[in-house]
């Protein structure tokens, strides 16, 4: 039987949840340990998180927390023989697959996503960036809701179809002033998502991945030991340089949910083990069913 993992994108943890997985599991904490010795971050700041700070430097802390998570779970499956033949993800989850697979090693992963806290500030006078969750009638046509259309507006991330309904869901990334007026206009169709405040995923952020693409560039990376699929390219990645490139690209990049799952359905995995959150629950591409670890108690009864 193929075993597949997917990760899911970056959200805020629940107060509490990290806390509860590092009692249950000494492999998670584990894990959590290594990566604040690697950032020189605090362990218990780590887990509990805690952290004082604003922009970068949270969203920074954010992803190492949730990257940690996620390789802790991933270290406690493997204990019991449960390993991914195929693995993929969304945005922060497809830069912990590629280390999964073994395509970055743990250390040179943390010390990238820390090292996302220095990336500068956009500019006092620029104008604000922001998100929002449009939902579209299947036939909908997404370029009717973007660039040049809509000049400012970006498709960021294409969830696809909702199983069962005639809707899908996708996510628009751009200039706030414009995603406001467009939700004004559709109030039924699209919803600000006011705890973002970039442009995730759209040419806006081009300024990120000029910064990043400095340090991506010292990092080793290697041809991955497993299946790594993308959201972002139909084909698998296969090569160290194809990895380097994801990591280059994926700021860039809007997320393609079937793209992946279609590449993890051709490898003949029928269901997926979904580990942390940030995917859409209750979301099922052709025959594949997701199978959500979202608790101390989802791992330990997996």
């Amino acid at each position: 039987m193929t075993i597949a993992y997917l990760l899911g994108g970056q959200i805020p943890l629940a107060a509490g949840l990290v806390t509860e997985y590092c009692v249950r599991f000494p492999a998670i904490r584990e894990v959590f340990e290594q990566a604040a010795r690697w950032t020189e971050l605090d362990t218990s700041d780590l887990i509990a998180g805690k952290f004082d700070g604003e922009g970068e430097l949270v969203q920074s802390f954010g992803a190492v927390r949730q990257a940690s998570l996620i390789v802790g779970m991933h270290d406690v499956l493997a204990n019991r023989n449960i390993r991914p033949d195929v693995i993929g993800g969304l945005s922060l989850g497809g830069l912990v697959s590629a280390c999964l697979a073994g395509g970055v090693d743990r250390q040179q992963l943390f010390e990238m996503l820390h090292y996302q806290r220095l990336i500068p500030e956009v500019p006092a006078d620029s104008p604000l960036q922001g998100m929002a969750v449009a939902t579209l009638a299947e036939s909908g046509v997404i370029e009717e809701y973007v660039s040049p259309v809509r000049p400012g507006i970006y498709l960021a991330a294409d969830y696809g179809v909702v199983p069962g309904e005639d809707k899908r869901v996708i996510v628009l990334a751009g200039y706030r002033a414009d995603l406001a007026a467009l939700a004004a206009e559709q109030p039924t169709r699209i919803r600000m998502l006011e705890e973002y405040v970039g442009a995730f995923h759209t040419p806006l952020v081009q300024h990120v991945a000029d910064f990043m693409a400095h340090h991506i560039s010292g990092m080793t990376f290697h041809d991955p030991k497993i299946t790594l699929c993308s959201p972002h390219q139909t084909g698998v990645i296969k090569t160290a340089d194809e990895v380097r490139e994801l990591f280059l690209t994926q700021y860039l990049n809007p997320i393609r949910v079937h793209l992946l799952m279609n590449e993890v359905n051709h490898f003949g995995a029928e269901d997926a083990i979904v580990l942390g959150p940030g995917m859409p629950q209750g979301y099922v591409a052709n025959r594949l069913t997701l199978k959500f670890v979202l608790s101390a108690y989802d791992l330990a009864t997996l």
